[in-house]
């Protein structure tokens, strides 16, 4: 009956998201739901043992305060001082001043959709040294953003290609990465460069290509034409500043600053200073005050400014991290009434060659890290599994544990509820779903890609 009532509730929660639904209230209608059936039915409890407080209803309330206060300790200081800065620069015009600072040789690519390869490597390799997805790609927001839509690539397009290089998990400081590692008995920089490096390549080889196709044949769809939208980004800015401060050009330096503090003073470059991206974003804040306070020789011109932060930050917390913390309400109620361990037992119950179970079990932590939004999750659940699967069927454990690893991201980067598309959809004015139809076929493309590439490999 719990599977019926699963669906049920899910196929409502997807309805409700078609028909822009206020997501939040949707979710967590949904998470209320399940966490009281699972209650109800004994299936499980809300709360841990011990822990109730005497009363179901208000039990479903305290799960939900727990979660909230996990999230905000965790990833809230990250997210609203990546936004503060973020719209501090854009109130100040430094994300202006970037913009015509780039415009020159960006521009001159005819072809927008030419950038999107070079946008697909260069956040590939910045994934790799800022390993969180949502906070690089908010950090993109910030400043590559702007760039491509002022070259004449659509707000759709552009988020997409930035938040499609994050479900490749690939690197010695990726979670994932480091769990899957461990589980063969595999030293992690032996796993990164003699396994994870040949598949990294082949995606960004082929996918850049599948992404130009799917994105110009959608933004036609739209009716979106790039030549007449070239340049009309940079206005647009312009038009939010005032016409009578004229912007100095250093002032396209500032928001690089923050790279400049997590790759300088990052483990590979200086090991005696710890940066952690808060630091890098109040840091580059404290900065820019300085500045303003000397250009305008006003201390109170550069505080009034510090408005901009604070809403900045409560744009973000108001959409963004109320959205992240009722996406895993949901999750939590799914797990309470059992749909994750039945996809696990369901995959393990085919009777399947090597290569049909890995493809299975890729498909069910693709569907599971689509419905929760995390990519850790999924792996964790299904990692022990591996070397029980290459021991029974005979076969080297790189042969499902990479496709499972790349199949947490590549879920995630397709899930509505994930944190990472209601971050950069929220910055955007998009909505998560349209978002998702932008990275979905890329995804799709990219999981096929790794189960040939495994197959080949590791067979």
């Amino acid at each position: 009956m719990e599977y019926i009532y699963t669906l049920f509730i899910v196929g409502l929660v997807a309805y409700s998201m078609l028909k822009k639904f206020n997501p939040q209230a949707t979710l967590i209608t949904a998470g209320l739901l399940l966490l009281a059936y699972a209650s109800i039915s004994g299936i499980a409890p809300v709360l841990a043992d011990g822990k109730t407080q005497g009363a179901l209803f208000f039990d479903l309330w305290q799960r939900f305060t727990e979660i909230t206060n996990t999230r905000l300790g965790s990833v809230g200081l990250t997210l609203v001082s990546i936004a503060g800065v973020s719209t501090y620069l854009n109130h100040i015009g430094a994300s202006q001043a970037l913009v015509k600072a780039t415009s020159r040789p960006v521009m001159a690519v005819k072809n927008p959709y030419i950038l999107l390869i070079l946008v697909l490597i260069f956040v590939s390799l910045m994934y790799v040294f800022i390993t969180g997805a949502t906070s690089l790609s908010l950090l993109l927001m910030g400043t590559l953003y702007p760039v491509l839509r002022n070259a004449g690539i659509s707000a759709k397009t552009a988020v997409a290609t930035i938040v499609i290089p994050t479900a490749w998990e690939y690197g010695p400081g990726q979670i994932n990465a480091v769990i899957g590692a461990n589980t063969i008995n595999v030293e992690i920089m032996d796993f990164v460069v003699n396994h994870q490096t040949i598949f990294q390549a082949m995606l960004l080889i082929l996918i850049p290509l599948v992404n130009i196709v799917w994105q110009r044949h959608c933004d036609r769809v739209d009716g979106y034409n790039p030549s007449e939208d070239r340049g009309k980004y940079l206005e647009t800015l312009e038009k939010q500043h005032d016409d009578n401060d004229t912007v100095p050009k250093f002032y396209a330096l500032l928001p690089v600053l923050p790279f400049i503090f997590l790759f300088g003073f990052s483990s590979m470059v200086m090991q005696s200073i710890t940066m952690t991206i808060p630091i890098a974003m109040m840091s580059t804040i404290s900065i820019c005050i300085v500045i303003e306070a000397i250009r305008f020789r006003s201390i109170q011109r550069a505080f009034d400014n510090f408005e901009a932060w604070l809403k900045g930050t409560g744009m973000i917390f108001a959409s963004v991290l109320t959205l992240m913390i009722a996406a895993e309400y949901f999750s939590a109620g799914l797990t309470n009434i059992g749909a994750i361990n039945t996809l696990i037992d369901t995959a393990k119950s085919f009777d399947l060659g090597p290569s049909g179970i890995v493809i299975v079990f890729s498909g069910f932590i693709l569907l599971t890290a689509f419905i929760t939004g995390s990519g850790n999750a999924p792996v964790m659940a299904f990692i022990p599994i591996v070397p029980q699967i290459a021991a029974n069927f005979g076969v080297n454990p790189l042969l499902p544990l990479l496709p499972i690893l790349f199949a947490a991201g590549i879920g995630r980067t397709m899930s509505p509820v994930a944190g990472v598309i209601i971050t950069v959809s929220g910055m955007a004015g998009l909505t998560p779903i349209d978002v998702i139809k932008r990275t979905s076929v890329p995804m799709l493309s990219s999981m096929v890609v790794v189960l040939i590439m495994a197959v080949i490999q590791y067979s």
